[in-house]
């Protein structure tokens, strides 16, 4: 991925996650039968977002990120 598909990602993931805060936030209205699971949502989001913060470091740097483990 180049500058541009990492910088439209981090806007597409960073996008998912305030959504996500936002109904997290909600009272959550009794009688509802199904209701989409936003605190996965948002720590999935999280997730993303710290690989895809990681990768546009490696990009700007121009090294790559390796694992402690694999050294």
């Amino acid at each position: 991925m180049d500058l541009t598909a990492t910088g439209a990602a981090l806007a597409g993931v960073a996008t998912i996650l305030a959504v996500a805060v936002w109904r997290v936030r909600q009272p959550w209205r009794p009688g509802r039968l199904w209701r989409i699971p936003w605190n996965a949502v948002m720590a999935l989001a999280l997730v993303a977002l710290m690989g895809l913060l990681a990768h546009l470091v490696s990009l700007l740097t121009g090294q790559p990120i390796e694992p402690r483990a694999l050294r």
